[in-house]
């Protein structure tokens, strides 16, 4: 109705009699992707506003949603996510902003708490200002205790008075413009942020990279890409880059097109020169990665193998790190893989990369649950920790971590370790090599998100008071 096209028309048009378009509006035949892709062209729209990507992709926003709020508070019984999103599109979309700026503020909060706690410049601006009252405040008791003081020291201790009440309005008048400047730095969506919603909107899955990829690989460039720079010799000191980092070098020559039209579709990147920066390096090294393990191979391997980063990582060439980051991207259309959470952390528990899933959300500031194994992988560098976690939303899921080094370690100096955890639904557990030899009821433990949002009772790992009791 809206194309200004009959069935009949539209029908004829994509190759295909009314009555099976009929069907197929009905939910009483599948459609193919080539077919859906007709019929997308023909009404000028993307095909995930036909098959139900785009409502599938909401429909886990808002169940990520009620996820984070049930792991704080018990929630009225609710109705199915997908559908509230295909009764109300709308306002599943009014609630997904007001929930990020919601998330936005907190943050907000959270990094001004920050600054406020550890800032240095803050915590000499208090000082200063306490020392410009202690003194403007001793200079006025003695003016006004002592009516008999001579005309040169009731000059002096005036001259004390307007010297510090000057120097305390030019302190405060500093910490007023660092307030400012700081609430403009930790504004809603930071940059990384924006590079965060970005995948998390599109599952990690970017088809166009994924086609650039193939082509190049069909026209032979990979060989190509993958050759040492022509300058290096073995005599060099210096290692040649990676493969990674050359296929990266190739993407953003040749994909570049590809990925402008990916980030024009959002606008929050226009007027951000950062998160522009940020977007693109992580989608040129996404391009790298479906180089180096292309789609429909990468897929079927893992099937076969059962999602084992190891065994994946030995037939593709590359890092425990690359292969399962690469399983986190298996959400094409008709061959999607097992949907993965993914999160990296340091031995500080600083998380530098977060998938959640819909039910299990992953902290975007601070530290996560500290019984997920993400932490408990630092003690066994180089060995997989797992176990299964229950939420007190009652959802239970399968966690592992592997602990890396990201840089070989050099003489005099600690090795650089960083964690990378996946976790999939306990349902999918049956499905991953990981879960093998552990029986599900007997080894799940009570787990939370975070510390502050946690509500797990008698918790000895528990940090923080809960913010909700």
């Amino acid at each position: 109705m809206q194309a200004g096209l009959t069935q009949g028309t539209l029908a004829r048009r994509a190759g295909i009699s009314p009555s099976y378009l009929n069907l197929i509006e009905s939910n009483r035949r599948p459609a193919s992707t080539v077919l859906l892709d007709r019929i997308a062209a023909e009404l000028a729209v993307d095909r995930a506003q036909l098959d139900g990507e785009a409502e599938r992709r909401m429909a886990d926003q808002v169940l990520e949603v009620s996820a984070e709020l049930a792991a704080s508070e018990r929630l009225p019984e609710l109705a199915p996510a997908e559908e509230f999103v295909g009764h109300h599109p709308g306002w599943a979309a009014l609630l997904l902003r007001v929930y990020r700026s919601y998330q936005d503020r907190d943050a907000a909060v959270l990094a001004l708490a920050d600054r406020l706690e550890h800032d240095p410049f803050l915590r000499d601006s208090v000082h200063r200002m306490l020392t410009h009252v202690t003194s403007i405040r001793s200079a006025a008791e003695i003016l006004s205790a002592n009516d008999t003081l001579n005309a040169i020291d009731n000059r002096r201790f005036l001259e004390i008075v307007a010297g510090d009440s000057a120097r305390l309005s030019q302190t405060a008048m500093a910490l007023a413009a660092f307030f400012d400047s700081a609430q403009t730095r930790v504004r809603a969506a930071t940059p990384t942020e924006k590079v965060d919603a970005l995948i998390v909107e599109s599952q990690n899955h970017f088809p166009e990279l994924e086609a650039y990829a193939d082509a190049l690989r069909d026209a032979g460039g990979l060989a190509r890409a993958l050759q040492p720079p022509p300058s290096f010799e073995a005599a060099d000191s210096e290692d040649p880059p990676s493969a990674f980092e050359r296929l990266r070098t190739q993407a953003r020559q040749g994909a570049a097109g590809e990925v402008a039209a990916i980030l024009s579709r959002h606008d929050e990147f226009e007027q951000d020169d950062e998160a522009y920066r940020l977007a693109t390096k992580a989608l040129f090294a996404y391009a790298a990665a479906a180089m180096l393990m292309p789609y429909e191979p990468f897929h079927a391997a893992a099937e076969r193998h059962r999602y084992d980063p190891d065994r994946l990582a030995r037939l593709f060439g590359v890092s425990y790190e690359q292969a399962a980051h690469r399983l986190t991207t298996l959400r094409r259309p008709g061959k999607e893989g097992v949907r993965f959470a993914f999160m990296r952390a340091d031995p500080s528990g600083f998380i530098s990369k977060r998938l959640p899933l819909p039910h299990l959300p992953l902290p975007r500031y601070g530290n996560a649950c500290p019984l997920w194994v993400i932490y408990g992988a630092f003690q066994t560098p180089g060995m997989t920790a797992r176990a299964f976690g229950a939420l007190t939303s009652g959802d239970d899921f399968l966690f592992f971590a592997r602990a890396v080094e990201k840089q070989p370690a050099i003489a005099g100096g600690g090795r650089h370790l960083m964690s990378i955890m996946l976790a999939c639904t306990g349902d999918d557990a049956p499905r991953i090599a990981a879960g093998d030899g552990i029986e599900r009821r007997a080894a799940t433990v009570p787990v939370g998100t975070t510390c502050r949002l946690c509500i797990q009772v008698g918790c000895r790992q528990r940090q923080e008071p809960p913010l909700v009791v």
